[in-house]
């Protein structure tokens, strides 16, 4: 199984004190171990650094780097195409949403493009509606904590 990561997941397996950081650390914890191979997008990246470095309790900007650069290490990191920049503009467009949301669907698109069984987000909402088909499959880490998907 391949498994894509939201920043939600990333965000939520750093910070000890988050209502869902045992759910994101077990993925996490098997992704260290290679129990499952995992992608995230580039941009994800850039959007973890942003929420860890700015969020009361989160991270100092020091520690927020040092484990952006542990995902990179342990996942597959990919770059968006300028073919997927286009790809989801056209997707925002055609369903009539705005701003922000870009991103979430520029993350959707890589991990379609990369063949990302499952895409695991605390946020399935956002991203259901910017699905173009049944694959990825979005999920929400499970409660209790479990690599075991439904």
């Amino acid at each position: 199984m391949l498994l894509a990561l939201d920043t939600s997941v990333i965000v939520a397996g750093a910070l000890v004190n988050h209502v869902f950081h045992p759910r994101a650390l077990v993925w996490q914890a098997a992704i260290h171990r290679g129990d499952v191979q995992a992608v995230v997008c580039a941009h994800a990246l850039a959007e973890v650094y942003s929420v860890l470095s700015k969020l009361p309790g989160g991270l100092s900007p020091t520690a927020t780097q040092v484990l952006v650069s542990r995902v990179a290490r342990q996942m597959r990191v990919v770059a968006p195409l300028p073919e997927s920049y286009l790809a989801a503009t056209e997707r925002c467009a055609s369903r009539g949403l705005k701003s922000g949301v870009i991103f979430d669907a520029l993350q959707l698109i890589e991990a379609e493009r990369t063949g990302a069984d499952v895409f695991l987000t605390f946020n399935p909402s956002d991203f259901e509606r910017l699905a173009a088909g049944s694959k990825p499959r979005i999920v929400v880490p499970p409660d209790p904590p479990s690599t075991q998907l439904p």
